[in-house]
């Protein structure tokens, strides 16, 4: 399922509202591997500096993965430097802001569930990710134990069944 994303493109997340009401544009294959479930989270993380479909890595480790998603998704930012130099490292951080704030439903960048639009950490959201890891990456399943609200991941991006999901 992996080799099929490279078979069709992905144009990305997009938010055409105020509040926000993102459009993940899943293709087939994004959806197909959703639909597999947190199951896939291994073999997504394997995958996820695959330049090739990074950005589509990451938005389904959103969907499907847990807290063993959260520090591999926040390396795979792109820094303020990057952001600068590299065209593609706004996509690739707007979709781990998507799939971080799906995991953590920390509102490091904004709030969990949509709302109004007010970008806390424009210029490098990785930083402000990296700090909210250091603050909580000591009690993660205290810090992250709260429904998931994105409505555009199928099943509300919830894929393991647990006590507070």
């Amino acid at each position: 399922m992996i080799e099929d994303l490279r078979l069709h493109s992905w144009k990305g997340p997009e938010n055409f509202t105020s509040p926000i009401h993102w459009i993940f544009n899943f293709t087939i294959p994004m959806l197909n591997i959703l639909r597999v479930g947190s199951v896939a989270q291994p073999t997504l993380l394997r995958h996820l500096n695959d330049a090739d479909i990074k950005d589509q890595i990451i938005i389904l480790l959103g969907g499907v993965g847990d807290v063993r998603s959260i520090k591999p998704l926040i390396d795979a930012m792109a820094d303020s430097q990057e952001q600068k130099t590299n065209r593609v490292a706004k996509r690739t951080n707007l979709a781990a802001n998507l799939a971080l704030t799906n995991i953590t439903a920390a509102e490091v960048i904004w709030h969990r569930g949509g709302g109004i639009t007010f970008d806390n950490c424009p210029k490098d959201p990785k930083s402000c990710w990296l700090a909210w890891w250091e603050l909580n990456k000591d009690n993660i399943e205290e810090a992250t134990a709260v429904n998931r609200n994105y409505t555009n991941y199928p099943n509300y991006g919830i894929y393991r069944v647990g006590v507070n999901h």
